[in-house]
């Protein structure tokens, strides 16, 4: 019997009519469990996404947000003189830029180039753009379009002067950034330009020596990641190169820049005696084909292309008289820039002369004091074809008299002795019809017509100049083989190439491409053609003090509409000395000078010029071939805003300059807002400023001229 307080065991309770908990917890237990597992399994499967395979895209979304990549251009390598004397160097300046994402306050980074942009702050940006307007001298509205452009980097204008960069950067706007460059500047301005050549703004080589030798003389660019503050300013630093730029090599031309300088006086003088359409001139060593100087007119200053008023505007902003004022400045621009020795092909005339006569007498079908009969100045060699007529009624010239009176039908009586395959094969081994080697762009190879093209009268007429085109490059060095001893060189215009610490990377030697006639026919040739300068038509061409020389005049008719016009023509004048042994071979050339003159009248008393102070030049300097080989380089340039350069200037004040490098000196001018205009003294081999105008502390106004006489020290 059970008793009355005993404890009876109690019958399970369903709960809610359902399980009971523990058994509701064992079943669900490995349910739940699986679930967390899945949870963190798709928790780590997604960090393992974002970690591993979006990591690069959002790494660059972030950079995006925080940093912008700036290209930085190296600094352009040189080009000097044979001595040393800068031509063309890099300044530094600096150009504003704009990053656009500033004023898109909900601008977000996407997949690749996609980026969302939404709404711009036009308020923020119409109040940096107006700041601007004034300073950058644009318009308002253009300022303001650049600022909401969709991109990360817009430039706002290139190569600040220093007072713009002052005054901008006084106001700290923001969304607007500067960016160290460098700028092309030309010391000696116009001197040279037309060999030279000019970059445009983003420092691209466009004509002559800066397009030939382009991609050496630019280097490789850079690319400099800028991270941005707590306010959103970037903060540009040196050290964040993601690529280093990698300077430009330097040239060492055969240029002499003194010699450059007499021979563009020369023309300066020849324009204003003989009004000519253009004038121009090439001064060569004969013995390595070095070019000392080539120049013509009209010429142009590579620091100022285009007139101030054209610069920043679109031509949509000009008026239409302002659209063809700069139509006529771009069409003088054009031909001011044109090479004129090695673009132009032209008939020679009488300079062809010495050739042909060269030729025979190597072939020995002729000799020198033979005497040919000149016809009394007419000659009809065939009923059908017109006659050939000289100047002057000359009956027996001998061979030297037909090159000091220039007669033409002496040349094509000589001329036509030659077979005309074998006349064919000398023009070509003296170079024409073939580029110099020159490696110049524009180059023309003139015109050579093989023998068996020829009619009836061409060799009569190539003879003495007609029926085939040369340029004036050509042919001043096939005059060189004359001068040399029979060897027809290859001009030499770049002579070495250095890179930025000064180490030599190439060296152009002189290379003889072929020899067209004996030493001994050279020779004979000389003595002759002395006399053209003695005796000839060529005695306004006689040098002082003594000075031997040699050389040809000539004078040949323009062929206008098929026909040759006896108003139009080329006037030129080939000469080398001293005669002994030439060091300077000239030829002086111009196009349609006034009235009926001759080279002899024209183009003489030039090369006389020219000859006469390049022997002073001589003089004063004793060594013109420089004993040691000059190492350019661009490292003594200011390296930053805290260096020498700019610590020591004041702004609306010349500086002291005196015993400055000339780059230094340069430097120093551009920091205080001025203009610098090189007065280099000829021959100076370490250049150091002896002088200065106006004086150091004078007060000095924005775009001010600072004259900077450089020599030796």
């Amino acid at each position: 019997m059970p008793l009355p307080f005993a404890t009876q065991p109690r019958a399970s309770r369903r709960l809610l009519g359902h399980q009971e908990a523990e058994d509701l917890l064992a079943r669900r237990l490995p349910w739940l469990l699986g679930g967390m597992l899945l949870w963190a399994l798709a928790i780590l499967l997604r960090l393992v996404w974002l970690q591993v395979v979006e990591h690069a895209r959002y790494r660059a979304r972030a950079e995006q947000q925080h940093t912008t990549v700036v290209p930085i251009p190296p600094i352009r390598g040189e080009l000097r003189d044979r001595r040393g004397e800068p031509l063309a160097i890099s300044i530094k300046v600096e150009s504003l830029f704009a990053d656009p994402r500033v004023f898109y306050p909900d601008y977000k980074a996407g997949k690749g180039e996609e980026r969302a942009w939404g709404e711009p702050d036009r308020k923020a940006a119409a109040r940096v753009a107006a700041k601007l307007a004034p300073i950058l001298e644009q318009p308002r509205s253009a300022l303001l379009e650049k600022l909401l452009r969709k991109k990360s980097f817009v430039y706002l204008e290139r190569h600040l002067a220093p007072a713009k960069s002052d005054a901008i950067r006084a106001m700290a706007l923001d969304g607007v950034e500067f960016q160290p460059e460098s700028r092309r500047y030309y010391p000696r301005g116009s001197l040279a330009a037309q060999v030279l050549g000019f970059t445009n703004i983003d420092g691209v080589g466009q004509l002559g020596i800066e397009q030939t030798y382009d991609k050496q003389l630019a280097g490789l660019k850079g690319e400099l990641i800028a991270p941005r503050d707590a306010h959103g300013k970037l903060l540009i630093l040196q050290e964040n190169y993601s690529q280093v730029p990698v300077n430009g090599a330097s040239l060492q031309l055969s240029i002499d820049a003194t010699i450059q300088h007499i021979v563009e006086d020369a023309l300066e003088e020849g324009v204003r005696m003989a009004h000519p359409k253009t004038a121009y001139a090439v001064v060569v060593d004969p013995q390595t084909g070095e070019i000392l100087a080539i120049a013509g007119t009209p010429t142009f200053d590579p620091n100022h292309i285009l007139p101030r008023k054209f610069m920043n505007r679109p031509e949509s902003d000009l008026s239409p008289a302002e659209k063809e004022e700069l139509r006529r400045e771009l069409d003088r621009q054009k031909e001011a820039r044109k090479v004129h020795p090695v673009e132009d092909a032209y008939e020679p005339g009488s300079t062809m002369k010495i050739f042909t006569l060269a030729a025979a007498l190597e072939e020995r079908k002729v000799h020198l004091g033979e005497r040919i009969d000149c016809m009394g100045g007419r000659w009809k060699y065939n009923p059908k074809i017109p006659p050939i007529t000289d100047t002057h009624r000359h009956g027996l010239l001998t061979f030297e008299e037909i090159l000091w009176q220039s007669s033409n039908i002496g040349a094509a009586k000589i001329g036509t002795r030659l077979d005309p395959a074998v006349h064919y094969q000398f023009l070509r081994k003296f170079g024409f019809g073939d580029p110099t080697g020159l490696n110049f762009p524009g180059e023309s190879a003139g015109r050579l017509l093989a023998p068996d093209r020829w009619t009836l009268p061409t060799q009569y007429t190539m003879s003495y100049g007609y029926g085939l085109s040369v340029t004036p490059l050509q042919i001043l060095m096939a005059g060189c083989a004359l001068a040399n001893g029979g060897k027809l060189m290859q001009p030499i215009l770049v002579e070495k190439i250095y890179n930025d610490r000064g180490l030599l990377l190439k060296e152009f030697k002189p290379t003889v491409r072929a020899q067209v006639i004996s030493e001994e026919t050279a020779n004979m040739m000389k003595e002759a053609l002395k006399g053209v300068i003695t005796q000839g038509t060529g005695k306004l061409a006689k040098l002082d003090n003594g000075v031997e020389a040699f050389g040809k005049t000539g004078t040949s008719r323009k062929l206008i509409d098929g026909k040759y016009d006896l108003r139009r023509h080329y006037a030129s004048f080939m000469g080398f000395f001293p005669a002994d042994k030439p060091q300077y071979g000239v030829l002086v050339m111009l196009d349609d000078p006034a009235g009926d003159t001759t080279g002899g009248d024209v183009a003489a008393p030039l090369f006389r010029r020219i000859g006469n102070e390049i022997m002073r030049y001589r003089e004063t300097t004793p060594d013109p071939d420089r004993e040691a080989d000059l190492k350019l380089s661009l490292r003594d340039w200011p390296s930053s805003e805290t260096d020498e350069a700019s610590v020591h200037v004041e702004r609306g004040k010349v500086p002291d300059l005196t015993g400055l490098s000339l780059k230094a000196a340069i430097q120093r001018v551009v920091l205080v807002g001025g203009v610098p205009k090189v007065d280099a003294s000829p021959g100076a081999a370490v250049v150091r400023v002896v002088g200065q105008s106006p004086d150091p502390g004078t007060p000095l106004q924005p775009g001010g001229v600072v004259t900077i006489k450089a020599g030796n020290p």
